[in-house]
């Protein structure tokens, strides 16, 4: 990476990512009115006017941040999926996710605060990253596109109910993360078998279905 001239040798991506990651800390333990761009700019320990510079403004900052924790997200839920039969491959993959979160809480809580915010942008991209875990799934269970409206709204009611299930453990930590995989992983094949009896042609084979429930 070129080191830009004239300022000590500093490197322009990295107070850059100075910013972000002051902002993320600052942002996952308050609401967005409460912090502000000068205490951003200090706790980064960088020139206020680089706020302006590489973002514009404190939501242009704001949104860096939540799709740079989106970014790592996605990452985790894109990892190469570990175990042989279909059971296995979605216990592990929740699991993962699930100890993905409870170990970056902060940045978990800040997403699930902003994506159910007023900004539409922000809510836009939470919205966007909780789908994709979702069709990823559908995707390897072979449903067809487009989703059918009962698959789609059984999908993001799961989705729901991992997101609450990580909150409880980030609040409370008196489940194993292991348990509350499994939790999330037989409710997914329960809620897939009940909208399957729902709607017959909802594009999931039954023995798909079936064979998330295999030990």
């Amino acid at each position: 990476m070129a080191r830009s001239s004239g300022d000590g040798g500093a490197v322009t991506g990295d107070r850059r990512a100075l910013l972000v990651r002051a902002a993320s800390e600052l942002f996952s333990t308050r609401a967005y009115d409460e912090v502000t761009t000068a205490e951003i700019a200090r706790r980064a320990g960088v020139a206020y006017g680089l706020i302006a510079h590489h973002f514009v403004n404190k939501r242009g900052l704001y949104l860096a941040t939540v799709n740079a924790a989106a970014e790592r997200l996605r990452a985790v839920q894109e990892a190469p999926p570990e175990g042989g039969t279909p059971a296995e491959l979605l216990r592990n993959a929740v699991a993962r996710h699930v100890a993905y979160m409870d170990d970056n809480s902060a940045g978990f809580l800040a997403l699930m605060r902003g994506g159910n915010g007023s900004d539409p942008e922000v809510r836009a991209i939470i919205e966007g990253l909780r789908w994709e875990g979702a069709a990823r799934i559908l995707r390897a269970l072979g449903a067809a596109e487009p989703v059918r409206p009962t698959l789609r709204a059984a999908m993001r009611g799961w989705v729901g109910l991992l997101d609450e299930l990580i909150i409880d453990l980030i609040h409370h930590h008196d489940v194993p993360r292991e348990h509350l995989a499994d939790l999330a992983a037989t409710a997914l094949a329960a809620t897939l078998r009940r909208a399957l009896a729902l709607d017959p042609e909802m594009g999931i084979e039954a023995s798909a279905i079936a064979s998330l429930d295999e030990r």
